[in-house]
């Protein structure tokens, strides 16, 4: 067994019963996760755009093309 699982040992064995039953839910999320990136990473390249890109449509208008001109109204400027 390696150091790094014979310090986690050692701390788990440390706590008291409840204080256990309390951090296992956010353990279990959090090997989850931290599982979750090591095969994100280990998988390599994605393709780009993701499957998911485009899904959801446009709102309309374009608030980009009036950017200025909401600015300029939220701001209390007039030309």
């Amino acid at each position: 067994m390696s150091t790094a699982r014979e310090e986690l040992h050692a701390m788990i064995d440390e706590l008291p019963e409840d204080a256990a039953l309390e951090l296992v839910p956010d353990m279990r999320e959090i090997l989850r996760h931290r599982l979750a990136m090591r095969r994100r990473s280990a998988a390599g390249e994605r393709p780009w755009p993701p499957s998911w890109f485009g899904a959801v449509p446009g709102s309309s208008p374009d608030v980009a093309a009036r950017s200025e001109e909401i600015l300029r109204d939220e701001l209390g400027r007039r030309q």
